[in-house]
């Protein structure tokens, strides 16, 4: 009796999840034997350091006695992400026929990986939740897996979920206006972290880390400009951000306590009442959903009312994603005051989504609108010059044409 067919995805899918896993492993052990050096770790505590790097890094959050760290590192998260993506590129060498299968199965395999990894480095009073690492490291690995295999057969149009246009109208839509409010608080952390070189470099003298501590803090700093990014992208939607109980910034000002000596904080606004303009800044998020209608393309639909709607969705669509990672940029960061930093959990998404989808809404109109005025051939089943009629000739069905 013949065995039957291998399923084509399963092997590229455990082998992506596994190779993906080592190699997250093995970065974060350079980290660990740079920021801590050898001859203080035997070769179990820096076995169980790595790993632990490794699943912070993907967000599962990690508790030793009264210190708590709830906080998602997005930026060292994007670099797990993108090591599945580049392992996933290299090991699926041919298409596949089934894509969703395989990101599905990327995702459980590297989720179980770092469920049992945290099962087994559990011990010394250092507690990982196994659901929370399990369920950070799916995500991660099926958003790597997709990505990879994506970008490596350029199939992404493969990737779609729907067959509507109107749906994919609206999320190509709102693409742009995402990376319009991303942008603009990149720009701004852009200034205040070069108007704060100063006291960064202050703050890097005091702490002395050495050769190889200061590799590990200067990786460190640089994996927290994302989350930054995000609390001042919680900045221009107003909720703002706290940085412990007695540190606030907001459109308004900032009221700044003790804040931890970590140099790419030397970048957070001097205290004080803002300036009257900075309010300017507030309409950001209402200008991107402007973009988001603007640049809404919905096929064959093209009554005011149904731009409108798409426009508005795909506003909505941006506020929602941009509610998402500002509230997965919080959490906590250590013990007692600093156990709540960043910007609150849901104000942020109650306030981009309707705001974004009003902005949606009117670039909708305004696009529509702008469209209705463009001019039009009177006659677009004519070729070539148009119609003109002798001045000197009267109105009648034997007017020549010319």
């Amino acid at each position: 009796m013949p065995e039957p067919a291998e399923s084509s995805f399963l092997r590229p899918a455990f082998l992506t999840a596994l190779v993906a896993a080592l190699v997250s492993i093995g970065v974060s052990a350079v980290l660990v034997l740079l920021a801590r050096g050898a001859s203080d770790l035997s070769l179990v505590s820096f076995g169980r350091a790595s790993v632990r790097t490794w699943l912070v890094s993907m967000g599962s959050g990690i508790e030793a006695g009264a210190v708590s760290v709830g906080l998602v590192p997005l930026g060292a998260t994007l670099v797990c992400l993108v090591i599945v993506a580049a392992v996933a590129a290299w090991i699926v060498a041919e298409p596949l026929h089934d894509l969703v299968a395989f990101a599905a199965s990327s995702a459980g395999a590297y989720g179980v990986i770092a469920g049992v990894a945290s099962t087994v480095t559990n011990a010394g009073g250092v507690d990982i939740s196994t659901t929370r690492a399990a369920l950070a490291a799916f995500v991660v690995g099926g958003l790597g897996a997709a990505l990879g295999s994506a970008v490596r057969h350029r199939d992404a149009e493969r990737w779609w979920f729907t067959s509507s246009d109107d749906v994919r109208a609206v999320i190509r839509a709102a693409v742009p206006g995402i990376a319009a409010v991303l942008v603009s608080a990149t720009a701004v952390v852009a200034v205040l972290l070069v108007r704060g070189v100063a006291r960064a470099g202050d703050l890097w003298a005091l702490l002395d880390p050495g050769t190889g501590g200061g590799v590990a803090l200067g990786v460190g700093s640089l994996l927290a400009v994302p989350t930054l990014i995000l609390w001042t992208t919680s900045v221009l939607l107003g909720p703002g951000f706290a940085l412990g109980t007695d540190t606030s910034v907001d459109l308004s000002g900032a009221q700044l306590g003790q804040v931890p000596g970590f140099p790419v904080l030397a970048g957070l606004p001097a205290p004080g009442q803002f300036p009257d303009w900075v309010f300017v800044l507030g309409l950001v998020p209402l200008l991107a959903g402007v973009l988001c209608g603007w640049r809404l393309v919905p096929g064959a639909r093209e009554g005011v009312l149904a731009r409108v709607v798409l426009g508005g969705a795909a506003g909505a669509l941006a506020g929602l994603v941009l509610g998402v990672l500002v509230a997965l940029s919080g959490g906590a960061i250590g013990p007692g005051r600093m156990a709540d930093a960043g910007p609150p959990a849901l104000t942020p998404l109650l306030v981009a989504v309707p705001v974004m989808a009003v902005g949606g809404a009117i670039g909708a109109a305004l696009n529509h609108y702008r469209g209705g005025r463009a001019p039009r051939p009177s006659d677009t089943s004519a070729t070539g010059r148009p119609r003109l009629w002798q001045r000197d000739e009267p109105a009648g069905a034997d007017r020549r044409v010319h």
